[in-house]
């Protein structure tokens, strides 16, 4: 499946991209990941989804010098990974097992829970 989110390669592109203050939510994936496959068009589901127009959605290599960031600023250590930046109801999303908040407006899906779910979770707290 072609994929029709954008992907981000540098921290200065993702800069610019937070400016605009919408929601955004990355999908940090590893080309040799067999589960970052399974999962990349869920992720385009989400991106197609008419109640996520509002938010802006992006795909990271892990091993582009944003991805690089990425890994060294949230500890990541293991793939897919599903990042949402710019959540204005942030304080509306539980932490549960698979999701940790980092810093004031970052949630982490990772490890422990259906990835799908919590991100649907998530976005939902995204105002529009």
């Amino acid at each position: 499946m072609p994929m029709k989110t954008e992907e981000v390669t540098t921290y200065e592109d993702f800069q610019a991209k937070l400016a605009h203050g919408k929601p955004i939510a990355v999908f940090l994936f590893w080309t040799e990941c067999g589960y970052c496959d399974d999962i990349a068009p869920f992720f385009e589901e989400q991106f197609l989804h008419d109640n996520h127009k509002h938010i802006e959605f992006f795909r990271v290599d892990k091993e582009s010098d944003l991805g690089r960031k990425f890994r060294a600023d949230y500890s990541i250590k293991a793939y897919p990974r599903f990042l949402v930046f710019n959540t204005p109801n942030i304080s509306g999303v539980s932490v549960v097992p698979g999701r940790r908040i980092h810093g004031d407006n970052v949630i982490i899906i990772e490890k422990g829970g259906d990835k799908q779910t919590l991100l649907s979770e998530t976005l939902a707290h995204c105002s529009g």
